[in-house]
C-alpha cells in the first residue's frame, strides 16, 4: 500500500493538518485510490521551521501543503504516479 504520512505534530496541528488530512482521504476515495494508497496522520517529520503542513508521499518529504493546495499537491505528487480509477465527479 502506497502511503501518504501527514505530519499532525504540535506546528503542523496548528496549521490545518487536520483539515489536509481529511482532504487526501477525500481525493483518494473521489479517484477510486482506496486499494492501493492510503493517508495516514503521521509524528513530527522534523520540518516544523517549514510553512504549512509537512507530508511524506512515499519516500520524498512536501511542506506548504494547505487545504487550499492540497488538491494540486495530490494531483502532482500522487496522481501521476497511480490514475485515477473511476471518473472524478
Amino acid at each position: 500500500m502506497f502511503q501518504i504520512l501527514v505530519c499532525t505534530h504540535n506546528s503542523c496541528k496548528r496549521r490545518m493538518a487536520e483539515a489536509v488530512l481529511e482532504r487526501f482521504y477525500s481525493l483518494i476515495e473521489k479517484n477510486g485510490l482506496t486499494d492501493v494508497v492510503e493517508a495516514k496522520p503521521s509524528a513530527c517529520l522534523g520540518l516544523c521551521h517549514r510553512e504549512g503542513v509537512t507530508l511524506q508521499i512515499g519516500p520524498n518529504l512536501y511542506t506548504g501543503v494547505t487545504p487550499e493546495n492540497a488538491d494540486h499537491v495530490f494531483a502532482e505528487y500522487v496522481l501521476h504516479i497511480f490514475p485515477p480509477r473511476q471518473p472524478v465527479v
